[in-house]
């Protein structure tokens, strides 16, 4: 593998480096010169989700973000019996509004539909057009799968074969057995013949849609493999890197760990990859019950769910099956190879009676220009003990609910009592605009560049800098009274940074962090390779 590939496969090309290698000579040309490099460029974010790019730090902490529960967003539908609602949330262009998927049980799939106008208050959407096959529960409902189970609503955003919606689903039972018996090509049919039903017959699918509002089960769409059947939940993501569709999910029925398959057309898949188990830093006996992906400023934002499975009596099922669940925070820069957080619940449970006081099962992100919003499933009881609930009042257990997060506010540095400091790796800016993220409301943030010897670069100094002082600014532009960014554009210089009583999120711009290759290279008069251009 040479470098190229290797840079693409962690995510450290941009697309725009990749469309560069198809610009005719004199557009690559007319595109660099603004950058004064032969290279074409994109925005990105410096997210803070390790101390990868620092060199230096004092006096300063790397803190999780704490999303806030917005009780006002929470929505309940009557029919709704179990926390695996598994909302998607999304957009609807052609109206202009929110709309949510959800399901209203584990087993069987029921999907529902629901609008808002601004993504936090919901009602029903009634589909009166929606024929079923079976029984209509309510005029929200679009869809069921009688013997079967799925996870969360997949929104493809290529959608080369018509279906922007798709559902990762799981059959078992009775039909199964039906197909396998009038199939003599049926992975179950010589068992179904000689034996007839089994538990352990089971088809995988995809249910699609067009336009979200009309489903159908494809059964030619099939994610397993002959002898893997894992059960939901199973989420869908798109890997932009590869060109890739992927999907999380486990790697066997019961097996409560997070493996990773990818395809390009939903037939043939790379059969599953472990991904994440439980390991030496969990103190506790926890299982993971499942992860949701997302893409976010150039990476991608794992949502795991932990199972806490701790019990002292004895295990009278196949595996633990009792326990609360809450949300921890992973992350990855290529969308393949995942790094857990700092152990400690992202989206925490809340308090005893409220929804999500047991069990909260994020499985929609969504990003506003202002904010991050995430739509989670809840139960008020654990997992495994809404069976045990025989008051009448079962319904009122299980509900979505909505978090809020500051944009990029997944990670960030802190001030630890008076001033903290850090020093960036050497890096190069190819553009003039450098904005950073970060709550200065009481505090103070002050900026310095340096030569990669750590010497302040003329002009460019701490107390040359206009300082983000007693402010809060989701995209303010550093500056300084009379350094100018083109100034050092295309060379190489670190990042200083200063704050009091301030939290800095992030930074956006069109920067490079170096390796010693791209500093020899700028160092003797030459253009860094166009297609390296991002971190």
């Amino acid at each position: 593998m040479d470098r190229r590939s290797f840079l693409k496969q962690v995510g450290t090309v941009s697309a725009a480096g990749l469309a560069f290698a198809t610009l005719p000579d004199n557009t690559a040309t007319r595109a660099s010169e603004k950058a004064g490099s032969t290279a074409v460029r994109d925005s990105k974010t410096w997210m803070f989700w390790d101390l990868w790019h620092l060199d230096r730090m004092t006096n300063l902490e790397l803190v999780q973000g704490q999303p806030k529960w917005r009780p006002e967003g929470t929505y309940v539908d009557p029919l709704m019996y179990g926390h695996n609602s598994w909302p998607t949330v999304y957009h609807d262009k052609g109206t202009n509004r929110w709309r949510m998927l959800y399901s209203i049980s584990w087993k069987p799939y029921q999907l529902m539909l629901a609008e808002s106008d601004d993504g936090i208050h919901w009602q029903p959407l009634p589909q009166s057009d929606v024929k079923l096959v079976g029984k209509k529960l309510a005029p929200q409902h679009l869809f069921t799968l009688d013997h079967g189970s799925a996870g969360g609503v997949y929104v493809d955003p290529i959608a080369a074969d018509g279906f922007p919606f798709k559902v990762f689903a799981h059959d078992n039972g009775e039909p199964v057995f039906r197909r396998a018996l009038n199939d003599p090509k049926h992975r179950w049919h010589k068992i179904a013949k000689t034996e007839g039903v089994k538990r352990y017959m089971n088809d995988e699918l995809m249910i699609v849609s067009r336009d979200g509002l009309n489903w159908e089960a494809r059964y030619d769409m099939n994610w397993g493999l002959p002898d893997w059947h894992p059960e939901p939940p199973i989420f869908g993501f798109y890997d932009h890197g590869r060109a890739q569709h992927a999907m999380t999910v486990r790697p066997g029925w019961g097996d409560r760990r997070v493996c990773l398959q990818s395809t390009d057309d939903f037939n043939r898949w790379s059969g599953p990859e472990l991904l994440f188990q439980p390991d030496a830093l969990d103190q506790t006996l926890i299982q993971h019950y499942g992860m949701p992906v997302f893409p976010y400023a150039g990476g991608y934002v794992g949502l795991l769910w932990v199972f806490h499975c701790s019990d002292t009596g004895p295990v009278t099922s196949f595996n633990q099956f009792q326990g609360p669940i809450d949300v921890q925070l992973a992350y990855s820069n290529d969308g393949r190879h995942f790094f857990r957080g700092l152990r400690e619940p992202f989206i925490p449970r809340t308090a005893a009676g409220e929804h999500g006081c047991s069990v909260i099962q994020s499985s929609s992100l969504v990003e506003t220009d202002d904010e991050i919003r995430i739509y989670s499933g809840t139960g008020k009881v654990p997992h495994g003990m809404s069976r045990s609930t025989k008051n009448g009042r079962e319904r009122e257990l299980f509900a979505i609910t909505l978090h809020t997060l500051r944009k990029d506010g997944f990670m960030s540095l802190k001030s630890q009592g008076d001033w903290g400091e850090f020093l960036s790796k050497p890096f190069a800016l190819f553009d003039k605009n450098l904005t950073v993220n970060a709550q200065a409301t009481f505090g103070e943030i002050r900026f310095q560049l340096t030569d990669m010897k750590s010497h302040p670069v003329e002009g460019f100094t701490f107390d040359d800098c206009i300082p983000l002082k007693e402010a809060d600014s989701l995209a303010h532009s550093i500056s300084w009274k009379n350094g100018k960014l083109l100034d050092v554009l295309s060379k190489v210089v670190r990042l200083e940074v200063q704050l009091r009583n301030a939290q800095l999120y992030s930074f956006t711009g069109e920067f490079h962090f170096l390796d010693a290759q791209d500093k020899w290279m700028i160092d003797d008069g030459k253009p860094i390779d166009s297609t390296l251009f991002d971190f």
